[in-house]
């Protein structure tokens, strides 16, 4: 069974320029603050399943030490390369670079596994120094579409879900909830209409930037006055392997 994008999907879901999308940008300073809010200067991160290596880039750019594996034989984008290893197991990375991870990041991955348990109980026993794991994931199964077919998903989660499979691997959830709200609304409707979604994800050209750079914002401003648990498009977990001290 194949859990790895082909080059067709890669064309159509990560083209040149994707890191100018709105979706993109907003997921990037999410993750941003998520990460200055858990890490120090001295963790060393890994992007378990970069893909072309564009959050790698991103947040090498905001002064995070972050390495991407992708486990399918990809270009990593311009500007990553030297932090991106593809075609690359991350349970098969050098031990010496495994002794140094202590976070390692899941975005839009599990989704993708029929039982992500094994995979991430896999992860766990590969990383010695491993004391938390970020994860991203679809939410909600009520916007299911043709875009999860096509892209290879298993399954669209809710926090019970995320929380279900933190305890089955014995992990804490620190924190975790929803984002992306503004797009929850027009899916929800498209996937009762039974409309479905544009396959092929387009790169907003130079004039269009500013206003994928707008919708970002929102998102970032809709973020922080939204209770966590209002449903949106996508969720995110931060998990301990063990009880972090309370702060």
């Amino acid at each position: 069974m194949t859990t790895t994008f082909s080059a067709h999907q890669y064309d159509m879901c990560y083209p040149p320029g994707i890191e100018h999308h709105w979706w993109t940008l907003a997921r990037n300073r999410q993750l941003e603050k998520l990460l200055r809010q858990e890490f120090g200067d001295t963790d060393t991160l890994l992007e378990v399943g970069c893909g072309k290596g564009v959050v790698v880039k991103s947040l090498r750019e905001a002064g995070f030490n972050i390495y991407g594996v992708e486990l399918a034989d990809v270009q990593p984008v311009e500007g990553a390369q030297a932090w991106v290893d593809s075609a690359t197991d991350a349970c098969d990375w050098a031990s010496a670079r495994r002794s140094e991870v202590t976070g390692l990041l899941l975005l839009d991955v599990i989704e993708h596994l029929p039982s992500p348990e094994q995979f991430l109980q896999r992860l766990e026993n590969s990383f010695p120094k491993l004391t938390a794991v970020v994860i991203t994931v679809p939410t909600c199964q009520e916007l299911w579409s043709n875009y999860d077919i096509f892209t290879g998903h298993h399954r669209r989660y809710t926090m019970d879900s995320l929380e279900e499979l933190a305890a089955n691997l014995n992990w804490t959830i620190k924190i975790a909830g929803y984002f992306l709200r503004i797009s929850y609304l027009p899916m929800r409707l498209m996937a009762a209409l039974g409309v479905d979604r544009n396959t092929r994800i387009n790169a907003p050209s130079k004039t269009m930037r500013p206003l994928h750079r707008l919708v970002a914002l929102l998102c970032q401003l809709e973020q922080a006055i939204i209770p966590r648990r209002i449903r949106g498009s996508s969720a995110y977990a931060v998990c301990y392997l063990r009880k972090p001290e309370q702060q």
